[in-house]
């Protein structure tokens, strides 16, 4: 168990340095394309990812930085697709909103709110009535759970049984509105998940090891032929909604203030913990610089690299 905690570690670690390098080059640089950051909410995507199988096949969304690297997403390809370089994962013509690779069954991600989750369930029952036996996994927000179509979705997921994940990061707020502005003093998600008829299990998305038990309870189960699973994960986002900024200033959290988030932080709660295993601070600190030295060289590696030919402006376009 410590050796996939300190693999967790790393990986959770990967994506916060990935994420605060490329927050600065944009505030240094001033770019200003749409970029959501994942930072806070770690733990979901890599406790998730490591209950998976290489043949399992993951979906994302608007802020899905994180679900890509966890599932084996190369870094450099997506920085280069955040400036827009030809060496993306999208070849520079998706951004930070479209992550795909394939080759680790990181399948898309997709900016409207709550498309992903029907996609997704294409996915499954393809899984399904092709006999493969691999599952799909769907990373959409609280906000997103609100839409009808993921409504419609737990209905045909229930009816047939399909080997699909619902993965809800619910991080309080959709943008900036919060749950209780939004839903009903009686609005249970437990009780709308099995109603549906699908199953419905929570979690503390600021814990790796709460994130990962579940996950592969989860996803035992499904691979077991029992259907469809909705885990919630309550979680942090510490940045602003959207850009490369926290917003703070702006005094609508309630819960999830400053102070809060920090004392709560997964990455400093699985360090603290692997401090607590006797795990040594000497190591801790190598890693740290090793992910930190890797996540400039692939910046600095996406920032020298070279647009998209012009001629290449039409190719693997489809509308």
């Amino acid at each position: 168990m410590k050796k996939q905690l300190i693999n967790a570690y790393t990986k959770m670690l990967s994506i916060r340095a990935a994420e605060e390098q490329i927050a600065k080059h944009y505030l240094d640089n001033k770019i200003m394309s749409f970029v959501h950051f994942y930072v806070g909410q770690e733990a979901v995507a890599v406790g998730v990812s490591d209950a998976l199988r290489a043949e399992d096949r993951a979906m994302g969304n608007h802020r899905s930085h994180g679900h890509y690297l966890a599932k084996g997403g190369d870094m450099k390809r997506m920085m280069c697709e955040l400036l827009g370089k030809a060496g993306g994962c999208a070849h520079g013509k998706g951004g930070s909103m479209h992550m795909i690779d394939t080759s680790v069954n990181f399948i898309g991600s997709t900016p409207i709110l709550g498309s992903i989750v029907p996609l997704a369930n294409g996915s499954a029952f393809e899984q399904k009535y092709s006999k493969k036996k691999g599952v799909t996994v769907a990373f959409f927000g609280d906000g997103a759970f609100e839409e009808g179509v993921v409504y419609e979705t737990l209905n045909l997921a229930a009816l047939f049984k399909l080997p699909l994940l619902l993965v809800v990061e619910n991080n309080l707020y959709s943008v900036n509105s919060k749950l209780h502005e939004r839903r009903s003093a009686g609005h249970d998600s437990e009780k709308i998940v099995t109603g549906f008829g699908a199953a419905y299990i929570r979690a503390d998305g600021n814990d790796y090891e709460d994130v990962y038990r579940k996950a592969a309870k989860a996803v035992t189960a499904m691979r077991k032929g029992g259907g469809p699973v909705v885990l919630e994960c309550m979680t942090y986002r510490h940045m602003a909604h959207s850009a490369p900024i926290f917003d703070d200033a702006q005094g609508y959290r309630e819960e999830d203030v400053f102070e809060v988030r920090i004392k709560k932080d997964s990455v400093q709660r699985l360090r603290k913990k692997l401090l607590r295993l006797g795990v040594l601070e000497k190591r801790l600190g190598a890693i740290e610089s090793d992910v930190q030295q890797e996540a400039a060289r692939n910046l600095a590696y996406a920032i020298a690299a070279e647009y998209p030919e012009k001629s290449e402006l039409y190719t693997d376009v489809y509308a």
